[in-house]
């Protein structure tokens, strides 16, 4: 379990000076990307019939692939002057604490 404090002291590049940011867990959803450049193409070649070439996923590797038991945890930092937001990534960990 790691422990991230609510109040953190980062570097805002709107502003260019360094604020203390309330911190906020992003959802993992976001990093999915649902709807980037890259699924639309895949969703878009994958219609019809017949091996759509480099969207294929053989048997043989997805049966090896074994599932994360982490995740890349996304912090949400909000500055006070500006009232910017942007997501800061985080290693991989199974729980996340936010302490004051």
């Amino acid at each position: 379990m790691v422990k991230i404090p609510e109040i953190m002291n980062k570097y805002c590049p709107n502003c260019g000076k360094h604020q203390s940011m309330k911190v906020k867990q992003e959802k993992s959803a976001r990093r999915k990307g649902g709807f980037s450049a890259m699924s639309r193409r895949e969703k878009r070649k994958r219609r019809g019939y017949g091996n759509k070439g480099r969207f294929s996923k053989r048997p043989v590797t997805q049966t090896k692939m074994a599932s994360k038991t982490s995740k890349k945890v996304d912090l949400r930092l909000t500055c006070p002057e500006c009232s910017k937001k942007w997501v800061l990534s985080y290693p991989r960990t199974k729980r996340v604490e936010f302490v004051k």
